[in-house]
Order: C-alpha cells, then sequence, then structure tokens
C-alpha cells in the first residue's frame, strides 16, 4: 500500500458558516410564507421586462431558473425539486480572470436585448472587456418536457492570457448543499474533503450530479461543446462557505498550475493561463432534475442497508478517480495513485458506472504509453511530488518508483486490471492494443526466475537490505514473495484467457503452463522450498536463499489471495486456515481482517512498525474486503456476510473515510483516504451476489445466505439494463424480453431476438434460442450438466403464437442420437452433428409454456 505520514483530520465547518445557517433558520422561520401561498412555477417561460426578470421552468416541474438582467445578469435562482440551491447574492455567471481579478456577469452590465417566446429565451450583447481581451456573450434557453437547455455563446474580439475561464460558475449556498458531485470521469467531488478555506479540485471531466443523500431531486449538468475544445470543471470552497462549480472551454487541454496538483488544500489556481484567439466558441448545457432515490436504484437489497451502500459507492470508492486518465485508490484528496493494485478495474463491478471504465480504459493506455519500460518494468505508483519517489525515478508525466524499494506487484497488477477491464467492457481492439505491454509486463517478472524453480524472484535477496517489494511496503519481503507470486499466478491464468481469446494459442498454452509450475512449487511445504507451513497450517510470506523462513505470522493477503486465486491446495488446506482466521477475529472480536495476526519478527519491517500493532505489522486495511469475502464464499458465506455488515455498520458510524483502522481501539486513523474501503462492497456483488461480468455475457454465481433470500438487483453491462433476482438456489437474469433461470450458475447473453445461455462457467453457449418477434420470452433450466450421458430438461414460456422458435442445444457428444420430448410426450429422434449441436425449430401452435428433454439414446450395433 501507500505508506505517507499521517495528519489529524481537519473540521470542515467555519464559524462563518454556522452563522450565515442559523440566521437563514432564523428568518425563515419568522418569514415563512402562509400555507397556499408559494409562488406556482408555469412551465415554460414567464417573463416580467419591468423588473427585468425571467423564470424558465422545465415542463415536469422539478427544475426552474429564475434570470436577473438588471445591470448584472445570473441565474440568481435554481430550484431543484422545489428547493433554491444557489448562494445569496449571487447564482450562476460567465467571467474570466485576468491579471487576478475576475470579471463576470455579476456586475457592472448595460442592459442586453433580451426575446422570449413561450419555450424558449435569449439574452444577446452582453459585452466584457478584461485587460488586453474583449469578448461577448448571447445567452439561449430552452425548455423541455424533463429538462432545460442552457446555450452560451463566447465571441472573442480580441486575443490574450486569460488566468481563468468560467463558462459557466455556479454558486451554491454552502458545502451542506449536496454531498458531492458525480463526475463524468466516473469520480467524485466530495463535499466532505474541502474541509478547509479556498480548497479546490481540478478534474478533465465535463458532466456533474449533484445530489444530497437526504434530499430526492438532484442536479444534472450536462455541457458539451458544438464548436469543439476541451471541457474541464473546477470546484471551489469560497471564503464565506459559497461552494463554487467552474466549467472551463479551453481550446487545449488545460494544464495543472502547480506540477501535477489536482488538488489544492488553500488556493484555487489550480489551472495555468490559457490563451484565447479571436474567434467565437460555445458551450450547451443540460439541466436536469432526477429524482435520486429513481436515477440510482440498486434494486430490492434484502438485509443490507440500500442507501449506504449505494453512498460507498458514490463517494469512498469514486475518490480514486483523481482525473480522466489518473485513477487508483488514493485519490485527489492525498494526490497519490498506485499503479501496484490489482482492484481498480474491480471497483467498477460495483460502481456499475460506465464513464468509470471508460476513464479507466483511458488510464491504462496513459500508462502502457508513459509508465512502462522498454524492458517491460511498470512504475510503481503516480504523484502530485516527487516526495515519495526513489530518486531519480519520477518523470514528467508523474509516475515514479517508491521509496521503499522496487515494488514487483505492478507487473501482475496491471495485467489483472486489464484483463478485468476488458471483461466490463468487451472492447477487443482496446485489449489487442494492450498485448504487447502486458506481455513485457509479465515477461520481466518471469525473467527474476532465476533458479527455474516458478516462483519469481524480488529484487532484494535478504529483508536486511530493507527495501519493500510489494504493497505491503515497509515491511522488508525479500527473494521468493508469496505475495508477488500468488499475484502473478492470477495475472497468468487471466492473460492465458484473453491470449486466448485474441487467437494466439500458443501464449495461452505458455503462461498456463507457468502458472501450473508456480502453483506446484507454491504449495510446496518450506520442507521443500515453498510457502506451505504444515506446522502452522498458513502459508508465510517469504523465503530468503539461505531457507530461512519469514512471515509465518498468518498474514491475511497472502493467504486470503491463495484461496481466492484457486491457488491454494489440497482444497482441505482451505478450510483450515479460513476456520483459523475466523477464530482469531472471534477471540479479538475485531470488525474486520488486519494485515497478520502476530507480529513480524525485529528487523522485519521498518523500526516504526514495531511494538506490535501497529501500521503494516497489524492494524486493519479495509483494503482486502473483496478477496476475503471471494475466499470465504464458496466455504462459509455467512461469514463473508457478516463482515460485509460489519463495514456497513462502521460506514454509519465514521462514513469510512480513513486510510486504515487501529487494531487497538478499531478507530479510524490517517486522512490518506482509500478508495478501496469499499472493497469489501465489491466483495458483495461479486462474491455473494454472484455477478461477474464476462466479456461476452454476465456471469452468475451466488453465494446466498437466507437472510439475503428476495433480493432483486438492479445492473447495467454495456448499454444493457438485467434485473437480477436471487433466492436460495433459484437464480434469475432478465434483460430486453429475456429471462433465464436456474439453480446453477450460469451466463446469459442477449443479441435482440437471440438469447445464449452458458452453463456453468463454460466460455461457449449450450443453449441458443432465437424467437420469431420481440415477445418475452422465458426459459427455465430444470436439470442441465456437461456430463454426455445426462437429460437435459429446460421450458419455454412466452407469448409465443405465430412465430417461430428456434433452440440450438451446443456442447453435446458429437454425431450421437438423442429422444426429444415436448411437454413429456416423445416427438422425434434428433442426432448431433459432428460439431456436437442440435437444431430445435417449432413454428408455436399457440401454447404459452412447453417444456423439453433431451435425453441420449444408447449407440446402436
Amino acid at each position: 500500500m501507500l505508506t505517507i505520514p499521517t495528519t489529524a483530520w481537519r473540521g470542515s465547518a467555519s464559524v462563518r458558516v454556522l452563522r450565515r445557517l442559523l440566521c437563514r433558520a432564523l428568518l425563515s422561520l419568522f418569514f415563512a410564507p402562509l400555507p397556499g401561498a408559494a409562488e406556482a412555477i408555469t412551465p415554460g417561460v414567464t417573463h416580467d421586462p419591468a423588473h427585468q426578470l425571467m423564470t424558465i421552468a422545465d415542463h415536469g416541474g422539478g427544475l426552474s431558473l429564475r434570470i436577473r438582467y438588471d445591470g448584472r445578469c445570473l441565474l440568481d435562482e435554481v430550484r431543484v425539486g422545489g428547493r433554491n440551491v444557489m448562494a445569496d447574492h449571487s447564482g450562476a455567471w460567465t467571467g474570466v480572470k485576468v491579471d487576478g481579478q475576475w470579471l463576470t456577469t455579476l456586475q457592472n452590465l448595460a442592459t442586453p436585448i433580451v426575446s422570449t417566446t413561450r419555450d424558449t429565451a435569449t439574452i444577446r450583447d452582453l459585452h466584457f472587456t478584461a485587460g488586453r481581451v474583449q469578448f461577448t456573450e448571447t445567452w439561449r434557453f430552452a425548455a423541455k418536457a424533463d429538462r432545460i437547455l442552457w446555450r452560451i455563446e463566447r465571441n472573442y474580439l480580441t486575443g490574450g492570457s486569460i488566468d481563468e475561464i468560467a463558462l459557466a460558475g455556479w454558486d451554491f449556498a454552502d458545502l451542506s448543499t449536496w454531498t458531492g458531485a458525480l463526475l463524468g470521469h466516473g469520480g467524485v467531488a466530495w463535499c466532505r474533503l474541502f474541509d478547509q478555506t479556498n480548497a479546490t479540485y481540478g478534474v478533465h471531466a465535463g458532466p456533474v450530479t449533484l445530489w444530497n443523500r437526504n434530499e430526492s431531486a438532484c442536479l444534472r449538468i450536462m455541457p458539451h461543446s458544438p464548436t469543439g475544445g476541451h471541457i474541464a470543471t473546477r470546484f471551489s470552497r469560497q471564503p464565506d462557505g459559497v461552494f463554487t462549480l467552474a466549467h472551463a472551454l479551453s481550446e487545449d487541454r488545460l494544464v495543472p498550475q502547480h506540477g501535477q496538483r489536482r488538488f489544492l488544500r488553500d488556493r484555487q489556481d489550480v489551472w495555468a493561463p490559457q490563451s484565447v484567439r479571436p474567434g467565437s466558441v460555445a458551450i450547451e448545457f443540460t439541466l436536469q432534475a432526477l429524482d435520486y432515490e429513481q436515477a440510482y436504484d440498486r434494486g430490492t437489497l434484502v438485509h443490507f442497508n440500500g442507501a449506504a451502500i449505494r453512498e460507498i459507492l458514490h463517494t469512498i470508492a469514486r475518490i480514486g478517480a483523481i482525473d480522466d486518465e489518473i485513477m487508483g485508490s488514493n485519490g485527489y484528496y492525498s494526490g497519490f495513485a498506485v499503479l501496484h493494485e490489482p482492484w481498480i478495474a474491480q471497483l467498477g463491478l460495483a460502481m456499475n458506472d460506465p464513464a468509470y471504465l471508460q476513464a479507466y480504459a483511458r488510464t491504462l493506455n496513459h500508462q502502457r504509453d508513459h509508465a512502462i519500460g522498454p524492458d517491460g518494468r511498470v512504475k510503481s505508483r503516480w504523484s502530485y511530488t516527487a516526495d515519495d519517489a526513489m530518486p531519480g525515478t519520477y518523470d514528467a508525466h508523474g509516475y515514479y518508483e517508491c521509496q521503499w524499494g522496487w515494488l514487483m506487484d505492478s507487473q501482475p497488477s496491471y495485467t489483472i486490471n486489464v484483463a478485468e477491464l476488458f471483461d466490463f467492457t468487451g472492447d477487443l481492439d482496446w485489449l489487442r492494443s494492450h498485448q504487447p505491454s502486458v506481455r513485457q509486463a509479465l515477461e520481466f517478472l518471469l525473467r527474476r526466475d532465476s533458479d527455474g524453480d516458478g516462483l519469481v524472484e524480488m529484487t532484494s535477496d535478504s529483508h536486511r537490505d530493507r527495501k519493500g517489494s510489494d504493497w505491503i511496503d515497509v515491511i522488508w519481503a525479500a527473494h521468493e514473495n508469496a505475495f508477488v507470486n500468488a499475484q502473478l499466478y492470477h495475472a497468468l491464468r487471466l492473460w492465458a484467457d484473453a491470449e486466448e481469446i485474441l487467437g494466439d494459442h500458443d501464449h495461452a498454452r505458455g503462461y498456463r503452463e507457468r502458472a501450473a509450475q508456480l502453483k506446484a512449487r507454491f504449495n510446496a511445504p518450506t520442507t521443500a522450498a515453498g510457502f506451505w507451513d504444515d506446522a502452522r497450517h498458513q502459508f508465510v510470506y517469504w523465503r530468503e536463499p539461505d531457507d530461512s523462513i519469514h512471515g509465518n505470522n498468518l498474514v491475511v493477503p497472502v493467504n486470503f489471495m491463495a484461496i481466492a486465486y484457486d491457488l491454494c491446495e489440497p482444497a482441505s488446506r482451505a478450510q483450515g486456515i479460513l476456520d483459523q482466521i475466523e477464530s482469531r477475529m472471534q477471540q479479538e472480536g475485531l470488525f474486520f481482517w488486519p494485515l497478520c495476526f502476530d507480529s513480524y519478527q525485529a528487523g522485519e519491517g521498518a523500526d516504526w512498525q514495531f511494538p506490535f500493532p501497529v501500521y503494516e505489522n497489524g492494524d486493519l486495511f479495509l483494503a482486502w474486503g473483496e478477496t476475503g469475502t471471494r475466499a470465504y464464499a464458496a466455504h462459509n458465506p455467512a461469514v463473508a456476510v457478516k463482515y460485509i455488515q460489519n463495514v456497513l455498520d462502521q460506514y454509519e458510524r465514521d462514513g469510512l473515510a480513513f486510510q486504515r483502522y487501529l487494531r487497538k481501539t478499531q478507530t479510524g486513523a490517517g486522512n490518506d483516504i482509500l478508495a478501496n474501503n469499499a472493497s469489501t462492497i465489491v466483495g458483495l456483488y461479486r462474491n455473494i451476489y454472484g455477478i461477474q461480468p464476462k466479456w461476452n455475457r454476465l456471469y452468475l454465481e451466488p453465494h446466498l445466505t437466507p437472510e439475503l433470500n428476495g433480493t432483486v438487483l438492479k445492473y447495467s453491462l454495456r448499454d444493457q439494463s438485467y434485473e437480477i433476482a436471487l433466492h436460495l438456489n433459484d437464480y434469475r437474469i432478465a434483460v430486453d424480453g429475456f429471462a433465464l433461470r436456474a439453480s446453477t450458475p450460469f451466463a446469459l447473453a442477449v443479441d435482440r431476438e437471440t438469447a445464449r445461455y452458458f452453463h456453468g462457467r463454460g466460455t461457449t453457449p449450450s443453449l441458443t434460442l432465437t424467437r420469431g418477434a420481440a415477445n418475452p420470452t422465458e426459459v427455465h433450466l430444470h436439470a442441465w450438466s456437461h456430463d454426455p450421458t445426462a437429460t437435459r430438461r429446460w421450458s419455454v414460456t412466452g407469448p409465443l403464437e405465430g412465430t417461430l422458435l428456434e433452440q440450438t442445444l451446443a456442447s453435446l457428444p458429437p454425431n450421437t442420437d438423442f429422444q426429444l420430448r415436448r411437454d413429456g410426450v416423445r416427438t422425434d429422434r434428433v442426432r448431433s452433428d459432428s460439431q456436437g449441436t442440435v437444431l430445435l425449430r417449432f413454428p408455436d401452435d399457440g401454447t404459452r409454456a412447453r417444456t423439453y428433454a433431451l435425453e441420449p439414446l444408447p449407440a446402436s450395433n
């Protein structure tokens, strides 16, 4: 993980803001309108020329804007679900900052030309002179059924240097107006983190959805530029407590003013000055008031607090998305992105936001192009500054090698993230673009198996070198490191599958062979040069060339990864490890798993890692929640569910806004807030609910406990909206008018009028149905097996009268006779072809539901 100095959490509310809130409350008490006296908002445009006011409202009544043009021009009221969210004496405006001074539409404007129709309004001839830069603006508004369009056209009459552009700026009342803003690259501007005056965050993304978890309505602002250019967004906490959002439109991508910093704690000049040229630019905002619960409805999450899950995934999970091409776990508040973490793509599984996945694809492209050396070495970190860097390694893009040592888990982490992101996006061309770099990254590590035993070695041979080699960066793991080798095993298997998909069977076979060799040596006892400590019934952390064993203090990530990645064998070992861990958890009454249960030996870590427990020598890091729940899910899902609930309870107490939790007190510590604190929620979705997207299908492998019975999830994948209903041993996926139901794990892919059923983890469809018309169709798999001698039974339900239903069964024994039954009645015999497929075609006769059975017949002599 990232080890940096920690400081105390700063308070987020100033005395001045509290006074202002108190004054507002008192005023609303004494001057509240009488019942029935509230002003009704008329849909469309209402113009009051005498008072130089306009109101524009969408036709659904969710959003209204009030515009003043009385010597200024601004949106002084923006009502979202009836609530005015703008600051007093300000609102939404445009402007520029030149030579350190803002020139805005908030003051000293000549009266513009205004024209209106029932649903449109235009404000022309807004004139500005800022130093040598002169420009005019036209604002155009249009009220639609459920949104309002605001177009700003700016004509630069002269060019010059501009400190900052606001097209437009939004001054919201204070930091309590919104919980935060969901951003167009999958990140978040979390108001909690603007914890002192002038705190500022800048990001190269335009779309914004502002929400308050205690309000029913949220505000979505979607900008685009008809004239082209780059859109960026700045968020700032003003000295008077106002919360400002400012969009910028520039010809070139904005550059951070202070090195790589996107977050400034006490100043607002996050962007470097830019030059403008004479000419016209335009930006158009689509403004919507949305029902927050409806827009972000995750379904019926039985037993768990669905609102808490949603808020974790809207806040903690997203803070690692620093910028459009810079994403990790640590986030913009601390200014680090760690490349040696394998779960960055995986966070998108639970987040379920395509913007996050698209931005992470661009992030991996950036890493491929700038963080990987010609020899395949993947630099382990990115940061605002070189403070954490090994001398001489910090580059112009912000990537570097860590001060604590050469962290080798960046090699498998890059591979794992590429492979898992591909499963979410299904983008074959993108995967192919990473094929050479992933091969380089893997080969760099595989070359470090100097003795050919299957285990790769670190750059340091001894803990006495006092160098870290993986995520646990201030524990001096050396030589053959089980942590890195476990991740390498997982990466090799994932990438072998990717090579198979890309058509390179030779590389796929080679990677699987290396994985098998690694697995055999990994599971060997410590007395035979492996990692298994039979006396302690655990995998040890590392071994050194003198055959000394280190990290036999029940290091949790090492043992969890061995089980979760199917590396541990025989299976009885896994159960023993998990039972031992759970016994220790109950003895101590811990709410979450620590990095290790017992202390390292003196000298095996940095001096300040002692006495035990402290930091990486025994504290609790939520990053391993997904891996832990994966390890327990197949063996004892009730344990996984217990720790998921514990994390949700902890969120309700403190928001999970910490780096870690102290072993002794179980209280949060460290302001390097980690996005991987949401890892346990990823585990809920992946390992308990069983949602595991694959590149061409949605795979479902639940591990439910009785209290989760009846869960219904809403999930989107590649522009399709799924409903997933979960009961014990009864799972159903519905999408695009098809539903498929089974009692065992399966995958489903639907393309227009064709549905494909994949049995278990199979990579090719076992049953394909094509309907003749877009009628709702449900398929229930009653009995299905990979056993060629087994009978397959299924039923099809739907109003299919007058249509043709075509069914193709695959993965059957080739050239084999079968008896087909329809509704229990024998019909024709059918024979599989040389590929092991059988085609059934039936014109529907109006029967709403039919059952089918395909029985293998004895081979004839």
